[in-house]
């Protein structure tokens, strides 16, 4: 148990390096070793040894797949950002969240000021996935469509991946026909592991590849879509791309011209809908003549 502790306390100050590096760099390590002389993870008050800090930021290197570099011109550390592939991107949001997790436990006082969104999904199913992944197993699970209690399915899935979409988690699976299918963890009532199977070689990025979210229709097919977006909503989608293909085809102080190669599917149509009259779908015709529809029946019914 003691051998337990002392790793839960050297993982904590991993967290806590990488927080101040994340949040205040290009940090010196001069700066990290006040800040580290009055944490409440140090009882002792001692400075942070110089190889102390090179040993916590090579394991913290190899552990969360990131890169902590130096700028030898001044000595300063920062975390590098061209090293964020996607996948390293989504390692960094679930360290925030382990971060913030660990500030909570060292200053209870930072309950008053943490406020996080509600999930309904039980976090045991994301391990029980992971683990039927790596052991190449199978899964039985009972299935809530729509959350309508008469609607449950049982399903004898090969799991392909978890993905994950506007905080939700969701299980990408392979069905008995070959076809696949995405399972948002808050329906599944109950998931176990089952036999051993050969893996699924569906590419995963491959499948999504077209795609907004989560969502994949066979009769939506993929296009280039043409939005012209008010200039100051422009500035949060060129920051913020809906999509990897996202280009700016045209910008200036009125309005920006986007193009994206995807399929306009439901989640990517609620997406456009959501920014109201601030983005107009320019292309294609088919695209643009559905939102007037939708916003056709949304207007007719407040005009009672």
């Amino acid at each position: 148990m003691e051998k337990s502790n002392k790793k839960g306390v050297v993982f904590a100050r991993y967290l806590w390096l990488y927080g101040e590096i994340a949040a205040k760099g290009p940090v010196a390590f001069a700066a990290i070793n006040d800040d580290w002389i009055n944490s409440s993870l140090n009882d002792s008050c001692e400075p942070l040894p110089h190889k102390t800090f090179e040993n916590h930021r090579k394991a913290i290197e190899d552990m969360f797949n990131i890169s902590i570099e130096c700028n030898r011109a001044d000595n300063t550390y920062y975390i590098d950002p061209s090293a964020e592939l996607d996948f390293c991107r989504a390692t960094l949001e679930m360290l925030n969240g382990a971060l913030l997790f660990n500030r909570v436990q060292t200053d209870p006082q930072m309950r008053r000021f943490i406020r996080v969104e509600q999930s309904g999904e039980d976090s045991s199913l994301l391990f029980k996935i992971t683990d039927a992944l790596t052991s190449r197993r199978n899964l039985m699970l009972r299935y809530r469509h729509n959350y309508d209690p008469s609607r449950e399915t049982s399903y004898c899935v090969k799991p392909i991946a978890v993905k994950q979409f506007r905080r939700r988690w969701y299980l990408i699976a392979e069905l008995p026909d070959t076809s696949t299918y995405s399972f948002s963890l808050d329906r599944v009532i109950d998931l176990v592991a089952g036999d051993r199977i050969e893996p699924s070689n569906i590419d995963v990025d491959e499948l999504f590849a077209d795609s907004y979210g989560i969502i994949r229709e066979k009769e939506v097919d993929v296009a280039t879509v043409t939005l012209k977006v008010e200039r100051e909503e422009a500035n949060y989608f060129i920051s913020r791309p809906l999509h990897s293909s996202q280009k700016v085809e045209a910008l200036n102080n009125d309005y920006a011209i986007l193009s994206l190669r995807i399929a306009p599917t439901y989640d990517f149509i609620m997406e456009i809908l959501s920014h109201g009259p601030k983005v107009e779908v320019v292309a294609p015709e088919s695209l643009r003549r559905h939102i007037a529809f939708t916003i056709d029946r949304m207007s007719a019914l407040y005009k009672n």
